[in-house]
């Protein structure tokens, strides 16, 4: 046997074509009934896998603007804080030249009231001088006088006396 021929049976073919036919109408029922409804999720998820993709880029974008904003808001801060810091230093050098100032004004003060006192103190101590170089005198006036001295010449002594105790120079 040269060859083998297949002998098909016409019952067979007619099997065949059924089958051929059956897979057709079939391949079209399920084109017909699944074709759109599977393209349809496939295109559905395609699309809202872009939109969670736009929707991430999106926060993403809002994140970083965030993060931008914040960073300049930490830079305000920051400047903020060393205007703040300065005015403070500022404020308390002004605070201390004023302490300095009133101190040395109430030193002042101080001294100008020892000076007054000083002065008082001298005052007193002349007045007291002189009253004591009066009752010197009235005590020597008073023995000239016992000496039988004439009244013009007692008054002529006491006079001098008076003049040269005003000519002394009192130490201060």
């Amino acid at each position: 046997m040269d060859g083998y021929v297949i002998m098909l049976d016409q019952q067979t073919i007619i099997s065949v074509l059924i089958q051929i036919i059956n897979t057709c109408i079939l391949c079209f029922a399920l084109a017909k009934l699944l074709y759109k409804p599977v393209t349809k999720f496939l295109n559905d998820r395609k699309e809202r896998i872009a939109e969670q993709i736009d929707s991430a880029e999106a926060k993403l974008s809002e994140a970083e603007s965030l993060k931008a904003e914040y960073e300049r808001k930490l830079k305000d801060i920051e400047a903020e804080k060393n205007v703040i810091l300065e005015k403070a230093r500022a404020q308390a050098n002004q605070n201390s030249q004023q302490i300095v100032a009133q101190a040395r004004e109430e030193a002042t003060n101080i001294h100008n009231r020892a000076i007054t006192d000083i002065k008082r103190e001298q005052e007193k101590a002349k007045d007291e001088i002189k009253k004591q170089i009066v009752e010197v005198s009235s005590m020597v006036s008073g023995k000239f006088v016992a000496a039988k001295m004439t009244e013009e010449e007692h008054q002529k002594l006491i006079d001098e006396s008076i003049s040269d105790l005003e000519g002394v120079k009192w130490l201060n």
